[in-house]
């Protein structure tokens, strides 16, 4: 009897614990924007014909303060509005807030000074990437263990900057 008891005592906590791995796992796959928090993000292109880039002109970029690169026009990309990236990214750089942003893009906009970068249509890699494979001149960030192989890395920064 004792032989039963203690059997069925190592199964139950046997499909606990499996069950408790299976409720996590589907709870972390569920988050994919935070699946991509970093504390390191870079700005990258897909074209090898930009150079790497100051903390000067990397924030002059993302203030929409310049509007070539290397004597070439460009298009900017941004992570969507409520993610966990665009706001990493803009404290880390700016030292600002996504709705901070929000307001300077949107008067540089109104001003006709600046265009706002092109926010991406979710919190994934992939649709950064399909964005920026189809034109030459795009420029976007992400978190860089994220990054494709392919990327020309412009200028990292993270939260000691």
């Amino acid at each position: 009897m004792k032989d039963f008891t203690q059997d069925h005592t190592h199964r139950s906590v046997h499909n606990k614990a499996m069950l408790l791995f299976l409720c996590l796992s589907t709870f972390w796959m569920s988050l994919p924007s935070y699946a991509l928090a970093a504390e390191q993000y870079a700005i990258f292109t897909l074209n090898t014909s930009f150079d790497e880039m100051s903390e000067f002109k990397a924030r002059k970029l993302y203030r929409g303060k310049t509007k070539s690169i290397d004597g070439k026009r460009f298009e900017l990309a941004d992570w969507p509005a409520n993610s966990q990236e665009r706001d990493e990214f803009y404290r880390y750089l700016l030292g600002k807030s996504s709705a901070q942003m929000n307001a300077h893009w949107a008067a540089l906009s109104f001003s006709g000074k600046a265009r706002p970068p092109k926010e991406i249509s979710n919190s994934e890699i992939q649709s950064l990437i399909e964005w920026m494979q189809e034109k030459p001149n795009r420029i976007g960030y992400a978190p860089v263990e994220a990054l494709p192989t392919n990327a020309n890395i412009l200028f990292v920064v993270s939260e000691e900057n």
